[in-house]
């Protein structure tokens, strides 16, 4: 999540792009990168089964295809502070709907933490003003966001987090690459001068194929809803970055923000009183067989 919020690095740089073929890119740089990754490190790949085309497609329509599209409509109806704020929910939205998608009650240690960090997150950002189709397009971000995170949860199991995220990826990366030839047909030359070159690969190595094989690699590992806290982290990367590229110092509602989200973390990811009782009793000394404990 912190790759993911460092991409205010290159905003700049793509302003004047065509949207849709940025994206294309974007993502088809992301999946040539995760297999060129995977074969550095030895990780096998495996294509997408019939009963795992659900999980992908469903994962690139919300998390990929419909974020950046809601993202696209809600910037014309709502000032960037709120789309933040609507993406600061997604710890406490993660936190509630992935146990719920699972038939289980949710963590109250989970979720006080996710309502921390979503507070917190909010405070970084901000909370600015938006039009009945801004909100909507806000509470849109807020369901794709998660939808990617939810389907994804579901396929991991089979596929893993490299295999489902250049799965993803490839599909979102066919679909803009439609859309900008229906309705943008862009001069190729635009994609090729260094600074547009330097932003797609970083946004499509880095900010895509690097963040979302460790995000998935993490939801596999602790669970959607645990997960789910980091997403506040990309809030104060974003920032931070921000600031050290020559932006103004966050505000200290900002700053305080960041250590509600610490607050946050700590408390979600705290371990919880049967895991301390189960960790007490594997750590103190078991009596030998066929002895009897003395009696205090």
């Amino acid at each position: 999540m912190a790759l993911l919020g460092s991409s205010v690095a290159v905003i700049d740089a793509t302003r004047a792009l065509p949207v849709f073929a940025l994206q294309s890119a974007r993502y088809a740089v992301a999946v040539v990168a995760i297999v060129v990754f995977a074969r550095l490190f030895g990780v096998p790949l495996v294509l997408p089964r019939l009963r795992d085309l659900g999980w992908v497609l469903g994962g690139a329509a919300t998390g990929l295809i419909g974020f950046n599209l809601a993202t696209i409509v809600g910037t014309a109806h709502a000032e960037p502070a709120f789309l933040g704020a609507a993406v600061g929910c997604i710890p406490l939205v993660l936190a509630l709907a992935a146990p719920l998608t699972a038939a289980r009650r949710p963590a109250p240690r989970l979720v006080v933490g996710a309502v921390i960090v979503s507070a917190g997150a909010i405070a970084v950002t901000g909370w600015g003003r938006a039009d009945p189709l801004g909100v909507l397009m806000g509470l849109a971000l807020i369901a794709c966001e998660a939808g990617l995170t939810l389907f994804g949860a579901r396929a991991l199991p089979r596929m893993g987090a490299w295999s489902y995220s250049a799965a993803t990826c490839a599909v979102a990366a066919l679909v803009f690459g439609a859309l900008s030839v229906v309705a943008e047909r862009p001069d190729p030359a635009v994609l090729v001068s260094p600074a547009a070159l330097g932003a797609v690969v970083y946004l499509g190595a880095i900010a895509t194929a690097l963040a979302f094989v460790l995000w998935f690699t993490g939801v596999g590992r602790m669970g959607a809803d645990a997960a789910g806290l980091c997403a506040g982290t990309a809030a104060p990367t974003a920032a931070l970055v921000a600031a050290s590229l020559g932006a103004a110092l966050p505000s200290l509602g900002a700053w305080l923000g960041m250590a509600a989200i610490a607050l946050g973390l700590v408390i979600g990811f705290a371990p919880s009183v049967s895991a301390r009782r189960q960790r007490r009793r594997t750590a103190s000394p078991q009596p030998e067989r066929g002895t009897v404990p003395r009696r205090r």
